[in-house]
């Protein structure tokens, strides 16, 4: 939205309100707030709705902060989406000078993703409106970001698949399964997880455990030749590489559970980034207001030779 003031049948000034301008930014954080727009900030509020385009950065980076979302394939793409899986493939194959090639029989299968949704509410008291522009965007990034996260992120291993995203974990998604040793893992059954996905996954591959697994019993595991086959990332000592792959602790996971493949293969899209919305009816008697977070999105895995699960046995 562009507003202009004329005076004399002269041009004054120009205000841009655009979504990714400092004057959209600051009317819709006021507005939020409850507090009093003039005339050309309220419409151009009132017209777009979006989020700043500086604000929702700020949510995605702190969702994207999230080691399992990072992994996988988030796009932001409107409305549903399909995705091309390749289901039967071909290698190319040689032939000799003036010899015709033959036609091979690839097909391709796919997945869609719907638009589910997603919504997030979080009451505050009155001296919300007391708190300066920055002060309430970094509330508000904070509060509603990290429960947006909390919800992706156990979507994608747990989801259900029923008006949510469809889980890494859900019976019968991830087809290669096998276990591991019931006492306590071993170098062996590492190196069988590590074996179970075909060699073009693996520059992608990354694992994924719960706490109690990773820190029990895989931390301090040791190679044949007595050497950690855990060791730090260099660039950041919080992070960890089982034999070169980055580890992903995540307490969404099962118990007993690891999960190792491309994460990218799981595709997870927002079909409607998202929105927040005050009111303040809701708290008339408590003078609070109450703010709501609202996206739509689905997640699936596309490739099921990417993955695999192993599961303690149970004898």
């Amino acid at each position: 939205t562009v507003i202009k003031t004329f005076q004399e049948d002269k041009y004054m000034e120009e205000r841009t309100f655009a979504v990714d301008s400092e004057e959209y930014r600051s009317a819709f954080l006021r507005n939020l707030q409850g507090k009093e727009l003039t005339a050309e900030e309220r419409t151009a509020v009132t017209a777009s709705a979006a989020i700043p385009t500086q604000t929702m950065n700020m949510i995605v980076s702190r969702l994207e902060r999230n080691p399992l979302i990072a992994a996988v394939d988030m796009t932001h793409i409107p409305g549903n989406v399909t995705y091309p899986v390749e289901s039967a493939v071909a290698d190319a194959s040689w032939v000799a000078m003036g010899t015709a090639a033959t036609d091979s029989a690839d097909t391709l299968a796919s997945i869609s993703l719907g638009a589910y949704k997603l919504i997030k509410t979080v009451e505050i008291g009155a001296d919300v409106a007391a708190m300066s522009v920055p002060a309430f965007e970094a509330w508000l990034v904070t509060r509603l970001a990290n429960k947006i996260e909390k919800a992706v992120d156990n979507a994608i291993i747990n989801g259900t698949g029923t008006n949510q995203p469809t889980g890494l974990l859900k019976d019968g998604e991830i087809t290669k399964t096998g276990t591991f040793t019931k006492a306590g893992m071993k170098y062996k059954d590492l190196c069988a997880i590590l074996a179970a996905i075909p060699s073009q996954y693996l520059n992608g591959a990354s694992m994924a455990t719960n706490r109690a697994l990773f820190y029990g019993e895989i931390l301090g595991m040791e190679d044949t030749s007595g050497r950690p086959v855990v060791v730090a990332d260099a660039q950041s000592p919080a992070k960890f590489n089982v034999l070169g792959f980055p580890v992903i602790v995540d307490d969404n996971m099962a118990a007993d559970t690891v999960v190792f493949g491309d994460f990218k293969e799981y595709k997870f899209n927002f079909a409607a980034d998202p929105t927040v919305t005050a009111d303040a009816s809701v708290g008339f008697r408590t003078g609070s207001t109450v703010y709501r977070a609202m996206a739509l999105g689905d997640g699936k895995l596309a490739d099921k030779s990417a993955m695999c699960k192993y599961t303690r046995a149970t004898a």
